[in-house]
């Protein structure tokens, strides 16, 4: 399952990675993304019950992100797109061979995915690849490389979908993409963001609350751990005893997030369920 996490110490790698990929990553986000991708990076990240050799990987996965289509089904309105957001992102370390097109290893991953090869240019200091593909009319596949450094760099692999009604295979997908980064000696971690038009509307701390009570009865032992709160958003982590995948933040082991935001624009509520954390704007 290539590189992997060869144990609970990497997850301190993990965290310095994150911790240098902001300087990077953050300028291309939005405050909400910026503010997510923050929270990921000052925690450390651990799987319970599983051999250290899935730590980073793809056991529990597909239980994951079936559960996370349920709660999404349960969460949105009946016939509403769910839009989701899947991504594995990690650090490559090692000698790669140059060549015109770029790093060897970034074009041979880029052509594994099924992409092109990516296009290189310049920003806030760092040489960077990307490339995108279009699966479907619904689903695309994009790819970003950075160059960080002494022989580091940040890689991001998404799998993006604009109605996950309309992906049969999806879960596969992302699981083939994990694979490809483990493959590449990229030691990736997954997250995933759900997001669709809330079935419960009113104020976003009501209508929050009311869609745990629901969520309840699918996953046993949830318990909210940490809650944000502005003029418009509610927002809420939470543990949940059984998933594999979490980050730990102080005395909390975070699997899921929860956030019911008021758009005033289309005057309704939209809610974000992120596994572990959201990574997306709300």
């Amino acid at each position: 399952m290539g590189n992997g996490y060869k144990g609970t110490g990497k997850a301190t790698l993990l965290v310095l990675c994150l911790s240098l990929a902001l300087i990077l990553v953050v300028g291309f986000l939005n405050e909400a993304e910026a503010q997510s991708l923050k929270e990921v990076a000052s925690v450390g990240v651990a799987v319970e019950g599983a051999d250290t050799r899935d730590i980073g990987g793809v056991s529990g996965m597909k239980e994951s992100l079936s559960l996370l289509a349920l709660l999404g089904q349960r969460a949105t309105q009946p016939g509403t797109p769910m839009r989701l957001v899947l991504k594995w992102q990690g650090e490559y370390s090692g000698k790669d061979v140059v060549r015109a097109s770029g790093p060897l290893n970034a074009v041979e991953l880029a052509e594994n995915l099924g992409l092109n090869i990516p296009t290189a240019v310049q920003e806030h200091g760092h040489l960077t690849y990307r490339s995108t593909s279009h699966l479907t009319e619904d689903t695309s596949i994009s790819f970003f490389w950075s160059e960080l450094g002494e022989g580091h760099s940040y890689v991001i692999a998404t799998l993006e979908t604009a109605d996950l009604a309309k992906s049969e295979d999806w879960q596969d997908q992302a699981i083939q993409l994990g694979r490809l980064m483990l493959k590449s000696e990229i030691d990736a971690e997954w997250n995933a963001s759900l997001q669709g038009t809330a079935k419960e509307q009113g104020q976003p701390k009501e209508a929050l609350l009311v869609t745990e009570k629901n969520f309840a009865a699918q996953v046993p032992g949830l318990a909210e751990a940490e809650s944000y709160e502005d003029e418009a958003t509610y927002n809420r982590s939470y543990t949940v005893p059984g998933l594999e995948r979490f980050v730990v933040s102080g005395s909390h082991k975070l699997g899921m997030q929860a956030a019911v935001h008021r758009d005033d624009i289309n005057n309704e509520n939209r809610i974000t369920i992120g596994l572990p954390l959201i990574t997306i704007e709300y």
